[in-house]
């Protein structure tokens, strides 16, 4: 279980038509790769800016200009964190995009770049969040999927709702 399967369980169980949208992070560059696609413009990202919290409002968007199709935001739990407000968005405008966080209580890829400098670790770990509860409070529907068999059970129910669902997936928290 890691961030790897979660990419992987979500591309074998979601619809190939999916448009999936992500933001900065250890996660992006993981899914930037392993993530396939079957039709152009169907993975949307921020890859010159490394834009945090950007996967949400693209989500957002897209499944605005296209309501027929699955939308699947992946995040990080920091860059939820700084796009919360967005989910009274999806509330507001009844739209039902799948959330996967992962979460790792960390911004992985800053810690990465500090030690290879030589810096203490510093600034880049951060409390826990409740996502289920952040989502079931803004009118969602919110989950834990610590393995490969609940993130595909939900991934699966999510699809069938007409709210947003956030699934919560521990990768290694600290």
């Amino acid at each position: 279980w890691g961030p790897e399967a979660v990419i992987e369980t979500a591309r074998r169980t979601l619809p190939r038509d999916t448009i999936a949208t992500v933001d900065t992070g250890a996660h992006r560059i993981l899914l930037s790769q392993g993530w396939e696609c079957y039709q152009p413009r169907t993975l949307l990202q921020s890859s010159a800016l490394s834009t945090m919290g950007v996967a949400l409002p693209l989500a957002i968007g897209v499944k605005l200009a296209d309501t027929s199709r699955p939308v699947a935001a992946f995040t990080g739990d920091a860059g939820l964190e700084m796009v919360l407000g967005e989910l009274a968005t999806l509330r507001d405008l009844k739209l039902p995009v799948v959330i996967i966080v992962f979460v790792d209580q960390s911004l992985a890829l800053i810690e990465l770049k500090q030690r290879n400098s030589g810096f203490k670790n510093l600034g880049v770990d951060f409390g826990a969040t409740n996502f289920p509860a952040v989502a079931q409070a803004m009118g969602g529907y919110g989950v834990t999927a610590p393995n490969v068999e609940t993130l595909m059970g939900e991934l699966n129910a999510a699809l069938e709702r007409k709210i947003f669902s956030i699934i919560a997936c521990p990768i290694g928290a600290k």
